[in-house]
């Protein structure tokens, strides 16, 4: 990345994905930056850890421009060159190819433990001073500077203040940035699921009427990511069943496609809601990730919206200081968009695809014909599953 003419200094709150890629990509313009981060650098495991995410072209594009994505071992990478999207009980059903849209491949699947390993390890190299262990508890803002006190005592300041401490941020609680939320009465349960047959990588989302399954492919051609969203009634029931029982049930929707499945991990489970931040810029403080936003997962857009606040905040940082506050603004209104296109997106399908009504579902499979007949319409959504 080129370096601004004009340094700044920043304070990075939150060691996830999305504020790691901010700290890196602001140090490596030459800019001075701060991370504070409550845990320490994650460590690998030679098992595939539960927590994953779909990478889009977009973000990877980023990822490389970070220097980063180059150094991810690929036996741990799961891209997928296809996508299958079907209705459980129903003849609805549409398929992604990625030699459609001239791609060797939609995406990858990525485990985040994983990329937060090396977008660390990256960090510290460039020079980012990171503060492991600790939290923020206090923060002062004025329209010049911010400066923050650690759990520890220690005070810090800077030019800038960014929130990245994910979607319970206790700094944007604190800053009082207006919030619209709600819950999507619904858990995801995740897990690894060994697989009979080859995923050939394919990802495969199913709809039910209780919620999306998505079976989302790992770098191992036997192993795949399980997403499970459920509404919550039925949640506690599945959680509650025994690894052969839950196996059962999720055979019954798989369309056999992938053979029998064998359960590879625990089962963990957690809450879905939505948030959308009303004000992501409030002085010296920009809100940014899951601290700004956060949708259902059925698309998998949740991480590639924050890399996407990342890459275009560093562009603006990469500019000189002039005029800064107006494209800040400028950079505000063109994010708020798009989470809120997406945060629609998300909520169609999710209400679209609910209850098993038969009118619905003979309007739901006619839909999927004509998206999957109609080139146009698929090719646009191919793109939005890239990222273009």
């Amino acid at each position: 990345m080129s370096a601004s003419s004009s340094k700044l200094s920043f304070i990075v709150c939150g060691g996830g994905m999305i504020g790691l890629s901010m700290a890196l990509g602001l140090r490596q313009q030459g800019h001075q930056v701060q991370l504070v981060e409550r845990g320490q650098q994650p460590q690998l495991s030679a098992e595939f850890s539960l927590r994953v995410s779909a990478i889009a072209h977009s973000s990877r594009a980023l990822l490389q421009q970070l220097g980063v994505w180059q150094q991810l071992p690929s036996d741990r990478l799961g891209p997928y060159s296809g996508m299958s999207v079907w209705e459980h009980d129903s003849f609805a059903r549409i398929d992604f190819n990625a030699a459609e849209v001239s791609r060797s491949d939609l995406g990858a699947i990525v485990e985040n433990q994983l990329l937060e390993h090396y977008l660390w390890q990256a960090a510290q190299a460039a020079g980012v001073m990171i503060h492991s262990g600790v939290t923020s508890v206090a923060e002062q803002l004025s329209d010049d500077q911010v400066s923050i006190t650690l759990s520890n005592q220690q005070q810090l300041s800077a030019d800038f203040l960014i929130a990245a401490d994910g979607a319970n941020s206790h700094v944007r609680q604190r800053a009082q940035l207006p919030l619209t939320f709600w819950h999507y009465q619904q858990h995801a349960i995740v897990a690894t699921v060994q697989t009979e047959l080859a995923h050939h990588g394919i990802a495969r989302q199913a709809f039910t009427p209780n919620g999306p399954i998505a079976w989302l492919p790992l770098a191992d051609p036997q192993h795949i990511s399980l997403v499970w969203s459920i509404d919550d009634p039925h949640s506690e029931e599945l959680l509650a069943l025994s690894e052969q029982q839950f196996v059962q049930r999720l055979q019954s929707f798989s369309n056999n496609s992938l053979g029998q499945l064998t359960l590879r991990s625990e089962r963990q489970a957690f809450a879905l809601k939505m948030h959308y931040c009303q004000r992501w810029l409030q002085q010296r403080l920009l809100a940014i990730g899951d601290a700004a936003h956060s949708i259902h997962p059925l698309a998998g857009q949740g991480a590639n919206l924050g890399f996407a606040d990342v890459s275009q905040l560093l562009a603006v940082f990469a500019q000189p200081q002039q005029q800064l506050q107006r494209r800040l603004r400028e950079w505000e209104r063109e994010r708020k968009t798009a989470a809120m296109t997406m945060i629609a997106a998300m909520e169609g399908f999710k209400r679209g695809f609910a209850g098993a009504n038969p009118v619905l579902k003979l309007l739901r499979g006619s839909g999927l014909q004509f998206a999957s007949s109609c080139a146009p319409l698929k090719q646009q959504l191919m793109k939005i599953a890239l990222g273009d």
